[in-house]
This record gives structure tokens, C-alpha cells and sequence, in this order.
């Protein structure tokens, strides 16, 4: 049985969606950020940085959100491209772009004062703002262009919820008001996200 390390609405969310679409017996174990469970011994055995997720499995610890994600499609051959399959790389290309680009950049719009200072942190926030929403647009119309299956809201695959997770924090959490990204501004993805928002998975 999996175990997954989470809090309500940290980055466990998209790992705990697709547990629930692969429907593997799994266990929460919902950590007390605020008493700082997550950086107790426990946690760090598995997530050395004391961030979240961490998920324990049969091979060993696991933890950042993309490993996991891309793991568990593989381990169980399901929601992703398989490694031998045509559209693997670009794929990956996709998966790796929104780990490292679009859900770092949601991290300084939602805390904009980490990386840059409580003085700085409108101006981080501005920046991050325009950088995300022209990131958004190349996505968006690659979408709209290629129509792929590893990214769409009927084959449940986990690039799909990851995004879905990250634009609701986009959305909703943005420290400025005014630097909170629309995703109906984007219409392909936004298509998918109301469709994965229906899945059962999700519902659960």
C-alpha cells in the first residue's frame, strides 16, 4: 500500500487525485503544517526538504510532485505516454516545462515575498504574472494545434490534473488580487479543466 504525505491543498493534491484515478489501495497521511509535522524526523525520512508531498512505496521513498506523477503512470501503465511510445518525448518535454517553469512560477505568485523580500514582492508578483500568462498562451495553443491525448479531459492522464491543480492556485491564491490568472483566458486548456473538475477521481 502507497502512503501519501499531505496537507489540504499543498502539492499532495494532484498525487492524491491520481491515486484515486488508478484506484491503488493508498493511505493519507495528513501532516500538521502549521505544528510543523512536516519537518519533524518522520517526514524529512521521506522528503529530506520537509516540503510536501512525500510518498512511501514498495521501492522506497519518493518526493517532488513530477516523480511521483510520472512514477506512478509508469510503475502502473496507465495516464502517461509508456517510455517506448512516440509521443513519450513530447510528453515529457510538457511535464518537465510545468514542473519547473509553470508550478515554480504559481510558488513566487502565490508567495511572492520568499524569493524576493516582503519590499520586492509586488514587483515579483507583477513579473511572475506576465511570465506565466505568456507561458499559458504557448500552451494553450499548442493544445489547440495538436489536440494530445496525454493532455486532454477524457483520457484522465496525469499531466492533465497536475495543470488543474496548478491553475486553481493560480486562480485563487495569488498573494496580489490583481496578479490572479484567469484560466478561462485560455480556452483549450480551460476546456480540459472543466472536464478533469467532472472526472470521479476528482470528485472524490
Amino acid at each position: 500500500m502507497y502512503v501519501l504525505q499531505a496537507a489540504p491543498d499543498f502539492a499532495s493534491f494532484p498525487v492524491h487525485i491520481v491515486l484515486e484515478e488508478l484506484g491503488v489501495p493508498f493511505r493519507l497521511n495528513i501532516l500538521d503544517v502549521e505544528a510543523g509535522e512536516n519537518n519533524g524526523p518522520d517526514h524529512r525520512a521521506i522528503n529530506p526538504f520537509g516540503k510536501i508531498p512525500g510518498l512511501q512505496t514498495p521501492d522506497g521513498p519518493m518526493f517532488e510532485t513530477a516523480a511521483i506523477l510520472l512514477w506512478l503512470a509508469d510503475r502502473h501503465g496507465r495516464l502517461a505516454p509508456a517510455p517506448n511510445a512516440p509521443e513519450r518525448a513530447a510528453f515529457l518535454s510538457w511535464l518537465f516545462f510545468t514542473s519547473f517553469s509553470l508550478h515554480t512560477g504559481m510558488m513566487a505568485l502565490v508567495h511572492p515575498e520568499k524569493p524576493a523580500g516582503e519590499d520586492a514582492a509586488h514587483a515579483t508578483s507583477s513579473t511572475t504574472c506576465e511570465r506565466l500568462n505568456a507561458q499559458l498562451a504557448v500552451l494553450d495553443a499548442m493544445i489547440a494545434r495538436d489536440n494530445p491525448g496525454w493532455l486532454s479531459g477524457s483520457e484522465t492522464p496525469i499531466l492533465s490534473y497536475y495543470l488543474c491543480v496548478l491553475l486553481r492556485w493560480m486562480n485563487a491564491f495569488a498573494a496580489f488580487p490583481e496578479h490572479a490568472i484567469d484560466p478561462a483566458a485560455y480556452p483549450a486548456l480551460h476546456a480540459i479543466l472543466r472536464a478533469m473538475e467532472r472526472q470521479p477521481a476528482a470528485l472524490r
